[in-house]
Formats: structure tokens, sequence, C-alpha cells
């Protein structure tokens, strides 16, 4: 905190806290001013305008403060019955600053039979987790889809038998870096914001997703989009990217 930038930038926030809430008692204030000039009826309900409001503004401040869904962290959990059987044991906690908020969730599989498996964790930024996730189950392996940072989403890969894991973050580094996409002489700009990835669904040994991505250095609106889909190696577990289209 000894950071000069730091603490003119929190010096600047308090200052806009303070305006942003004193300005509906300063607006009531001038109006009571007014009022009681036109007599004493009017000045009365000046008076009240004025408390109301001043009153209210104290109560929301004391509000946000403390209520825990403001800046959290804030804790909820879910247990999803799952279509493969058994279910998917959810624990999310939820923060938030000046800038953004997330969710961080850790998956459990509690399977019918079994002991319970750590599918491991996502990150929701910017955006509400699902509380109906299916798992995939796949030969050996369950499939989880999950968030992975602001704008992407996450595949975890569980062997049931080695109890070995897999993550693939779908950001588009990991997009752009493949051979295939590198052979489409596809019109992107890699490091321009704001690229999306969300995973459309998994079906058996495939991966479909949704690649949005910057085309324009000046235009920042201008995006162009594919779907891609992946395969998963049903021993190894490694996946390959194997169609884009637009």
């Amino acid at each position: 905190m000894n950071d000069p930038v730091v603490l003119i930038f929190f010096g600047l926030m308090i200052i806009l806290g303070v305006v942003i809430f004193s300005t509906p008692s300063v607006l009531t204030f001038l109006l009571y001013r007014r009022l009681k000039t036109k007599g004493k009826t009017q000045k009365k309900i000046g008076i009240a305008i004025f408390s109301i409001i001043t009153l209210a503004m104290i109560l929301l401040v004391v509000k946000i403060l403390i209520s825990p869904s403001g800046f959290g962290p804030e804790y909820d959990t879910a247990l999803i019955d799952q279509k493969i059987g058994g279910k998917l044991f959810c624990k999310s906690v939820y923060n938030a600053d000046i800038h953004s908020w997330q969710f961080n969730v850790d998956y459990k599989y509690i399977p019918v039979n079994g002991d319970t498996i750590d599918m491991g964790s996502g990150g929701y930024y910017g955006r509400e987790w699902n509380k109906d996730e299916q798992l995939i189950k796949l030969d050996n392996w369950l499939i989880l889809k999950s968030g992975y940072i602001d704008g992407a989403d996450k595949v975890i890969l569980k062997n049931t038998v080695t109890d070995f894991t897999l993550i693939y973050n779908f950001d588009n580094q990991f997009i752009e870096n493949d051979s295939l996409w590198r052979t489409k002489n596809i019109k992107s700009l890699l490091n321009y914001c704001c690229a999306e990835t969300f995973i459309k669904n998994i079906s058996g040994d495939k991966i479909r997703l949704s690649y949005k991505f910057r085309t324009d250095e000046k235009l920042t609106k201008k995006y162009d989009q594919r779907t891609i889909t992946y395969k998963i190696d049903r021993i190894t577990g490694q996946i390959k990217m194997t169609w884009i289209e637009e």
C-alpha cells in the first residue's frame, strides 16, 4: 500500500463514492431550501423528503458494506444428479472487486458405488456457473466442462482406473497454436481484446466449441467466429483438432 499510484486510485474511488451517495441528499436539501420560502406546509414537505432520502442513502451504504453479496466471499453448494448415475457435488466461492466478479467452483463426483472422485475446479469470471453440469462417460474417462478464465471454458478428464487427470484450457492461445488452425491462414489478432471460447457441446469423443476472435486493430467491435471440433483419444485422453467450420 506504499505505492503512490495505488493510494491515489483508492483516494479517487473514495471521493467518487462520496459524490455518488451524497448527491441525492444534496439535491433534496436544495429542494428543501426552495420549499421553505413557500410557506410552513411546503417547508415540512421539504424536511420530510430530505430526511427520508438521507436516511435511505445511509441505509444503502451500510447494506453495501455489510452485505456478503457485495464484494464477497459468499459460499454456495449444489448437489447435481448425474445422467450417468451418482451425483456431482459442487462448492462455489463468490468474490468481487470494483472491476469484476467471479465464482471459483470445486467439483467432486459421488458415484453410486465406490469412492468420491475429485474432479478439480473451474472459474467463472463475470458470469454465473452452471448448476446443472453433467459429466460425460467415455470408456475409462470422466469428462467435465467448466469455466476457465474470462471468456473461456475448460475441459477436465479424469481416468477412473489410474486417477490420472488431464486439463485442457481452451483460450485463444491454445486454439491458434494448433497445427490445423495455422494451416488455414485465418486472419485473427491473437493479442487483442476480447476473444471468447465457449464449449457448445460434448458428445461421445467429440468436443465442439465456438471461438470468437478480433480481426481489426482499430474497429474494436469487429469479430469473426469459427466452430471447432476436437476428438478425444479414448486410450490416452489426448485431444486433437479435427475440423474448423465458419
